[in-house]
């Protein structure tokens, strides 16, 4: 069995308010189980996942390394609130 995860939605916040080589991006995923059997191959969808990440371009390719990823649905409820929280954890990557 293996998890497959197909992106549904991506959006972009803060776009020209961060410093260059940063991004804030928002996805939303379905997560489900795809398993080979009597002669196909099979999906059964399980949750849909979202959240925010912050992002940072190394410079390399177009590569990005994670600096931060804020699960929605738990601790913070909405976009809004994660939004919230990584304008106050994150200022550094603010511009001036």
């Amino acid at each position: 069995m293996m998890v497959v995860e197909n992106l549904l939605d991506v959006k972009n916040y803060f776009a020209g308010e961060v410093k260059e080589n940063f991004v804030v991006q928002y996805e939303k995923m379905v997560k489900s189980n795809a398993f080979y059997e009597a002669g196909g191959l099979h999906e059964t969808e399980e949750e849909t996942a979202e959240c925010i990440k912050v992002l940072r371009s190394t410079g390399e390719a177009s590569s990005v390394t994670r600096i931060s990823e804020y699960q929605i649905g738990g601790e913070y409820t909405s976009v809004d609130d994660v939004l919230a929280v990584i304008r106050e954890a994150h200022k550094d990557i603010f511009k001036s």
